[in-house]
């Protein structure tokens, strides 16, 4: 691929970043805090000079405000990334609370739910990172379903 094909097809991108943010009304500082990156990455991703991982690409989409914006997203994205580049972002281990609420457990279930659309349709676009991370997730699912039910005696 040409520098020049690169460098159009990072602006494409930087160009849908920026489209994202505008339709969540939200500041750079903004996204760069709900994104959880720092606020000179997210600057860099907005202006083209670096790339966001395919991580990154995922939390930006599961930001989008309805099903009709991440699939515009999704698509420039798609039109503008060679191949993201830029590592996996450290994960922060999660705080585990004595007990979980009905209204944490539906929240906590739709997230998962988003999450695992966004991958899908990111893999049926071609998008071959989001296949794997897929595939990934299902493996963990199914095994962490079946240390529930072995604890809990029930068959799987």
């Amino acid at each position: 691929m040409s520098i020049e094909t690169v460098a159009k097809k990072s602006k494409v991108l930087a160009q849908a970043i920026r489209q994202l943010r505008e339709a969540l009304e939200e500041t750079q500082e903004g996204m760069a805090r709900r994104l959880g990156c720092t606020l000179s990455g997210y600057i860099q991703w907005e202006k083209g000079r670096r790339v966001p991982g395919g991580v990154w690409v995922l939390k930006m989409m599961a930001l989008a405000p309805d099903s009709w914006s991440r699939r515009l997203f999704q698509e420039q994205v798609l039109a503008g990334s060679p191949q993201p580049a830029s590592p996996a972002p450290r994960t922060r281990p999660v705080a585990r609370s004595a007990s979980t609420t009905p209204d944490q457990r539906r929240r906590a279930k739709s997230v998962a739910l988003e999450a695992i659309e966004i991958l899908f349709e990111l893999g049926e676009a071609g998008f071959r990172p989001a296949d794997q991370k897929l595939k990934t997730l299902a493996d963990s699912l199914n095994r962490i379903a079946g240390d529930f039910s072995r604890a809990s005696g029930l068959k799987t």
